[in-house]
């Protein structure tokens, strides 16, 4: 226990600080104090979302650089220490790096003869606080959201000290609103008929995301915003009894042809059961971007199709009895502006097979064939007709073949422009004189011809008919009881009325002489 003499000593000796921390004697009789500061910041605290999966590089446009500054209270460098640096919250990806070039560091592997090597990454990172300021490295990923990075050191007081530093990649706004919806299958891809001794069953999962490719979390409590529904098809008998299962947005088990079912963090899971009778199962997810509610209706539909296998026996690369066949003719028509989905069939082979066309860009706008063999889109604009194109399927084993389709589409009805008024082009007419006889023409253009013409302001002995032409004998000036020549110049109103009924009125100038 000090008294108050023992504590003024203390204070002009320096040994105690005003804040009432005792510092301790360090080598060479120099006092080193026991409290630390340490400080974190980033050269960029904002990235883009890195969709190409581009590697992190130092100055790279997805790459940022993190700075630990770690002093004690003088402002000195801490020799000897380390300072660990981990992530404490937000995105679960979004790695960091040393980027030091050291080789405990890096993986170095050969591939086709080539050594590349790849920095490591870590979730956390230990780093030397010797130098006083030391750096590392935090690489954007394809996920969107604020990552917060934490460093902490531990000060020869055995305090901890931390700091912090949030960086968000991508936009920290969305829509909140359906841009796509994404089909995902368990890895065999196919389901065996009832009674086959084999899954009869396969789980499938919808991911529901925005315009920047992010899961929509945000959907109102108690809502379905996903329709799912096994897509009839007449030439298939698969579909018959096949069945959906899921759970909707009350937590209830749902099964039938249709069904609607709630996305959990923007995916929902469900299950497809197969019927009596192998052959393709097409499945269709509508999700509505308006309101991200289907029980409601759907105002603004956002979906996409899958085509499952229905097999009696496993895809095998062993030839098999029957051979490969693709069992569609031609597609249904095509009515632009109206959404189209259509499945192609193979028979024999070994499935699951995979589909493709020959020659890209032989569709009507706005359809494309999926590997699964679904055509689907909104066709839009182009120009009506038939649409041959030659699709192909490979099957398990390999073999492929090919066959020549048509869609007919039907275009757009063109919208002809809006009619306008027709505008008189003559500016001025031709003087007259009293006495002798005049004929002249007025034009017009655009509207719809034929023309009909009226005037009001021609002198006495000169009218119009009403194809617009102004003829006679002028006898007097444009003012009644006036004398020729007194008042020469007329103004004349020309009238110029189009088929439709459109018209327009331009004045003009008519000098008589006496």
């Amino acid at each position: 226990m000090y008294n108050m003499k023992t504590i003024k000593g203390l204070l002009l000796a320096g040994l105690i600080g005003t804040s009432g921390i005792l510092t301790g004697c360090g080598g060479g009789g120099s006092g080193t104090p026991s409290y630390w500061t340490i400080d974190v910041r980033a050269d960029a605290t904002a990235l883009p979302i890195n969709i190409a999966n581009v590697g992190p590089s130092i100055g790279g446009r997805y790459t940022t650089t993190l700075y630990v500054d770690v002093k004690d209270s003088a402002g000195r460098p801490i020799p000897g220490g380390e300072v660990g640096c981990s992530y404490v919250g937000g995105l679960d990806t979004g790695p960091l790096y040393y980027l030091d070039g050291d080789s405990e560091h890096e993986t170095t592997e050969t591939i086709d003869g080539v050594e590349i090597t790849t920095p490591n990454a870590y979730r956390s990172v230990t780093l030397p606080t010797n130098s006083g300021l030391a750096t590392f490295h935090f690489h954007a990923s394809d996920v969107a959201g604020p990552a917060t990075v934490r460093c902490t050191v531990t000060d020869d007081g055995n305090v901890v000290r931390s700091d912090e530093v949030t960086i968000q990649v991508g936009s920290n706004t969305s829509s909140g609103k359906v841009s796509q919806v994404v089909f995902d299958s368990s890895s065999l891809n196919y389901l065996f008929v009832q009674g086959y001794n084999g899954p009869t069953q396969l789980q499938l999962q919808v991911n529901v995301v925005d315009e920047a490719g992010q899961p929509i979390v945000n959907f109102p409590a108690g809502v379905n915003n996903l329709q799912l529904r096994i897509v009839p098809d007449p030439a298939s008998l698969a579909d018959d009894d096949a069945t959906l299962r899921g759970v909707d947005a009350y937590g209830q088990a749902v099964a039938g042809s249709s069904i609607l079912v709630r996305s959990t963090n923007g995916q929902a899971q469900f299950t497809l059961v197969s019927g009596s009778t192998a052959g393709m199962i097409l499945i269709e997810a509508i999700s509505d971007r308006a309101d991200n509610d289907v029980g409601n209706g759907v105002t603004e539909a956002i979906y996409n199709h899958v085509a499952i296998s229905a097999v009696t026996s496993a895809p095998t690369q062993a030839p098999t009895a029957t051979p490969l066949a693709i069992g569609t003719t031609n597609p249904p028509a095509a009515v632009a502006n109206i959404p189209y989905g259509a499945l192609l069939e193979a028979t024999g082979g070994s499935a699951p097979y995979t589909w493709s066309l020959v020659t890209p860009n032989t569709l009507p706008i706005g359809l494309s064939l999926n590997t699964s063999g679904v055509i689907s889109g909104t066709p839009y604009g182009g120009t009506a007709g038939t649409y041959n194109f030659v699709v192909q399927v490979r099957d398990a084993q390999g073999t492929t073949v090919q066959k020549q389709m048509a869609i007919v589409y039907t275009a757009p009805t063109p919208v002809p422009p809006a009619e306008t008024a027709p505008t008189v082009t003559t500016t001025s007419l031709p003087t007259g004189k009293v006495g002798v006889s005049y004929i002249t023409v007025v034009t017009a253009t655009g509207g719809t011809p034929p023309y009909s013409w009226n005037q009001v302001g021609l002198p006495l002995g000169l009218s119009m008919n009403t194809n617009g032409v102004i003829s006679g004998t002028p006898t007097a000036s444009c003012v009644p009881g006036v004398p020729a020549g007194t008042l020469p110049t007329c103004q004349v109103a020309l009238t110029v009325i189009s088929d439709s009924g459109l018209y327009s009125t331009r004045l003009v100038v008519l000098q008589v002489n006496p």
